[in-house]
């Protein structure tokens, strides 16, 4: 019997001793559970927008614009005066003053200047000549008449001598209308040689420029004096409680909008976002270049502001908002995070947890917005997907949920 027992006792050891060795390469071998995030498919409402920046702005904005070339007087009225229609004075503008000539220009036009003056006393002898024929002529159609009257003279030699005397007039008519022509020449010559008066002694005054609309003025393009060319724009005008926003978005997201869709407002500096709605979309688009270089197809979106005024009446003209525009939604759709869905096969798919294990799951998407995505097949409420699948994710794998 001990012999017995000695012949056992080695072949247990080695039992045991393999069986030690066994465990410890399959502890060795086994792969350990991955840590995951997890998240839950739920249901619930689901909205997908589209976001963009835009800008604050009156909708009906006039620009007052210079009526006449001329120098405009400094404006006295500061952005936020209010402005009543044909009444108040936004702008006054008089008349420019001549340049200064340079040396040869003086030179000829006072040149000019004499050549005007001597035809000037030239016209003035003419007319002398004239009348001094003219009265001539007088005398001599008396004579005939008086002659013709006793038989003494012929008919035709009256009227030879009448021919004559309307002869005389008409050059007299002719020498006085160029007499005055000379002197309005004489007067342009003496007028250009005019410069620019050191001490404004006319009217400082000016033409009024009014407001065409009654509002409030919103921006002063030319507050200095400065002289202006006819329609420059010199101040904007506005109605602050007419207020709209504008978007540029891209085509393509623009196609996907309809008038009377919702709009959130944000980022515009108030404690919370404001309502609006699409009032309308342009018909034609333009083209912007982006902040990469690249040109793109926009078109300019107009949102009607829907709170109260109380709640907006720090926002002006020309500010900075955010808008989110409601393209599509529902009050009920089974959702899961964006981040656990990727690409399997050309199609959507996740990995759901079975028994501690991932599971490979294909799903069909339908809206996706910038947090989650609308499933329609594939998953049911409370199936738990993982978050972020990495490259160690596959088919079977154990998981673990790692700690929050």
């Amino acid at each position: 019997m001990a012999q017995a027992r000695r012949r056992i006792g080695p072949w247990i050891i080695g039992l045991a001793t393999l069986l030690a060795v066994a465990g410890a390469v399959f502890l060795a071998l086994r792969e350990p559970p991955v840590p995951v995030d997890l998240a839950s498919a739920t249901e619930g409402p689901m909205m997908v927008t589209i976001y963009d920046e835009g800008e604050a702005r009156v909708r009906d904005v006039f620009i007052v614009s210079a009526p006449l070339t001329g120098r405009l007087l400094r404006v006295d009225l500061e952005p936020g005066d209010p402005v009543a229609r044909n009444k108040t004075v936004v702008a006054r503008m008089v008349p420019a003053e001549p340049g200064f000539l340079d040396a040869r220009s003086r030179a000829q036009a006072q040149a000019q200047e004499q050549a005007l003056a001597a035809q000037v006393t030239s016209s003035l002898a003419r007319i002398e000549q004239a009348q001094a024929e003219q009265k001539l002529a007088d005398l001599d159609l008396g004579r005939m008449q008086s002659l013709k009257a006793r038989g003494f003279a012929s008919q035709a030699t009256l009227d030879a001598a009448r021919m004559r005397h309307d002869r005389a007039e008409a050059a007299l008519l002719e020498a006085r209308s160029a007499a005055a022509s000379a002197r309005y020449q004489l007067s342009a010559a003496r007028a250009a040689l005019m410069g620019p008066s050191l001490a404004d002694g006319g009217n400082t005054r000016g033409v009024a420029v009014t407001s065409p609309v009654s509002g409030t003025l919103l921006r002063v393009r030319q507050e200095s004096e400065a002289m202006v060319a006819s329609g420059t724009p010199l101040l904007e005008i506005g109605d602050p409680q007419a207020m709209e926003v504008v978007t540029d978005l891209l085509s393509t997201d623009a196609v996907g909008i309809a008038p009377g869709a919702a709009v959130e407002i944000d980022n515009w500096g108030g404690p919370r976002p404001l309502r609006g709605k699409v009032r309308n979309i342009e018909p034609s688009g333009f083209t912007k270049v982006s902040s990469l270089g690249v040109e793109e197809q926009r078109v300019n979106v107009h949102i009607d502001l829907v709170d109260p005024r109380a709640t907006w009446e720090r926002l002006g003209h020309g500010y900075r908002v955010v808008v989110r525009i409601e393209r599509w939604g529902s009050p009920k759709v089974l959702r899961v995070p964006v981040s656990a869905l990727f690409r399997q096969q050309n199609r959507w798919a996740v990995f759901t947890v079975s028994d501690g294990r991932a599971r490979l799951t294909p799903v069909t998407i339908d809206h996706l917005n910038d947090e989650q995505a609308e499933v329609l097949k594939g998953l049911s409420a409370g199936d738990r997907v993982i978050l972020h699948p990495g490259d160690k994710i596959v088919d079977g794998r154990r998981i673990m949920e790692r700690d929050q």
